[in-house]
């Protein structure tokens, strides 16, 4: 009796990024071919690695004829898409789509516990690690790289796939006037004296060598650009594809990366976790880690050192929500496995673990996307209260709204600038969008104090009038004044995907203890070593990957004795 009905059948499921479309082929006993039809997924994530779901776990369901196929750790949701669109067609074809979800496949035996030597062994792979890992193979060293997920690239995989530099090609070619100078200046006035100078600047001064270093290893500038109107000059460079507040273009660095290191001879471990620095003589040499499948647990000698590039912890909600209260309920895009493990490993053995009093906060509607597209009109905090210009960077808006300790706040509008800004025209047709014939109506439907929600619009609608922010110094072409038929406000819920902080290093990227001494064989780039970094909030985007991605070039060579850049 045949198990399906022969034929070729589509299907569909919802990824990180929306639709993902496939033609399933049965013969009358077994799936026989799934191909890709159509689909906007993250390159270097759903597509482009050696253990992307795409090209190594699709096979898989036809190798085993089976949708009980263990998910690839960091690209889940990938995963469940390409399951339920494979299920559709199962279905269409009349299949039996119980047995299909329950047929068990082959277990792999647990490993024995191991011993590697190696010289530089790199844990994370995102910007940090990949440069690290890289850079210290072009300096001859013996290298292995090891991920916790199952899937390369990190943060920096679905980031926006933006870089800051300054004086770089692109920018001369496009009449761009910036300098090294112009960027430290910058970042100095965003972060004050949370900026470890002589660091930033020598990470400015050496931006534009750094993009084109990464050129060299395949990476394409896409073009450059202002992280916000407000911000001159346009010093992001942007991925292929990437462009405006978007996320999922950071397989433009992380996928050629990771090329090189593997043509280079690199050696790659997934699905395994740093658990624990070993240290002999005052030294790093080495490091245990354990495989997140079966237990099992490597020994790392490491005659070099040790590079921690394991990120922030910006998915670890508890540690998150009791150390910064206005996050309360926040959404995060970042991986599961932020979690700030490397940072408290390397703080057991004396490293210095900065507790920062702030962390990347944005204001956003995750369901709209309003929040980070530019849009000017005024926004309150949950008492009501206004508190910035709003007419700037989203994380500076997040930060200011961080400051009044307000667990995220209101856009409020009566729809007047909603023609330059499609997306919250399309919002305010939705039901995120709150919707008032009057000031107090919308007060008890926000649940704010009515008294204060009037006196910030009437203040608000007075300095529109007078065509001067008084208040916080909004540009008057961003001035529209509260005043309509109808009000809406959309709420925006506190979001963040970069967290500050962690471990200290210095200008060779040597971790520091808590006495501002290096600790011999321990090196760290990237969000598990902010400190020193960043101020209430992230000035611009690129800036992250920037530092990370020098640092992690400036770690490699400290390890390997050669001479910084």
């Amino acid at each position: 009796m045949a198990k399906y009905k022969a034929g070729t059948y589509t299907g569909k499921g919802y990824g990180v990024k929306g639709k993902i479309i496939l033609e399933v082929s049965f013969s009358e006993n077994e799936i026989i071919d799934i191909k890709i039809i159509k689909h906007r997924e993250i390159y270097g994530q759903a597509y482009g690695l050696e253990s992307s779901p795409f090209e190594h776990w699709i096979p898989k369901i036809i190798k085993y004829q089976s949708l009980n196929i263990p998910y690839v750790i960091g690209a889940e949701v990938v995963c469940k898409a390409i399951v339920a669109a494979v299920s559709d067609c199962v279905e269409q074809a009349d299949g039996d789509l119980y047995e299909l979800k329950n047929k068990k496949v082959p277990t792999p035996l647990k490993k024995e516990n191991r011993v590697i030597e190696t010289e530089f062994v790199v844990f994370g792979s995102g910007i940090a690690g990949l440069s690290a890992a890289v850079e210290a193979k072009y300096c001859g060293a013996d290298v292995l790289l090891v991920e916790k997920q199952g899937i390369i690239g990190g943060s920096s995989a679905i980031c926006g796939g933006k870089i800051m530099a300054a004086g770089t090609k692109t920018q001369i070619s496009k009449g761009i006037l910036d300098t090294p100078q112009m960027q430290f200046d910058f970042l100095k006035k965003a972060a004050g004296s949370f900026l470890d100078d002589d660091k930033i600047n020598y990470f400015c001064y050496h931006s534009a060598e750094n993009i084109d270093w990464l050129t060299e290893q395949g990476f394409k500038v896409q073009d450059v650009e202002a992280p916000h109107s407000s911000q001159l000059p346009w010093r992001i460079h942007n991925s292929m594809g990437g462009g405006g507040q978007t996320m999922g273009y950071g397989g433009g660095f992380i996928v050629p990366l990771n090329n090189k290191f593997h043509e280079l001879g690199g050696k790659t471990i997934l699905n395994t976790a740093l658990t624990e620095l070993i240290v002999e003589n005052n030294r790093v040499v080495g490091a245990k880690a354990k495989d997140v499948i079966d237990g099992s647990i490597i020994t790392i000698k490491a005659s070099k050192g040790v590079f921690i590039g394991t990120g922030g912890f910006a998915a670890n909600r508890e540690l998150v929500e009791s150390r910064y209260p206005w996050m309360k309920n926040y959404y995060y895009n970042c991986p599961e496995s932020s979690q700030g493990d490397g940072a408290r490993i390397a703080e057991s053995i004396g490293a210095k673990n900065y507790k920062h009093p702030y962390l990347q906060t944005m204001m956003l509607n995750e369901n709209t996307g309003v929040g980070v597209n530019e849009e000017p009109s005024l926004i309150i905090n949950l008492e009501g209260k206004r508190f910035c210009n709003e007419y700037q960077f989203h994380s500076l808006v997040g930060a200011e709204m961080a400051k009044t300790g307000s667990a995220g706040g209101w856009y409020i509008t009566c729809g007047e600038e909603v023609e330059k800004y499609p997306l919250l025209k399309y919002s305010l047709g939705t039901k995120e969008a709150i919707k008032a014939n009057s000031i107090e109506e919308l007060a008890k439907k926000i649940d704010v104090d009515f008294k204060n929600l009037n006196d910030t619009i009437s203040r608000y609608n007075y300095l529109c009038d007078i065509g001067f922010d008084e208040d916080y110094q909004k540009p008057k072409s961003e001035m529209r004044a509260i005043r309509g038929d109808i009000y809406y406000a959309i709420f925006l819920r506190p979001a963040t995907s970069i967290t500050f902080g962690g471990l200290e290093i210095d200008i060779s990227a040597h971790v520091l203890d808590k006495n501002n001494k290096i600790i011999p064989g321990l090196f760290a780039s990237g969000e598990v070593a902010n400190t020193g970094n960043f101020g209430c909030g992230v000035p611009s985007c690129g800036y992250s990957i920037g530092h990370a991605l020098h640092f992690g070039r400036v770690a490699a060579r400290s390890a390997c004795g050669r001479e910084l850049l």
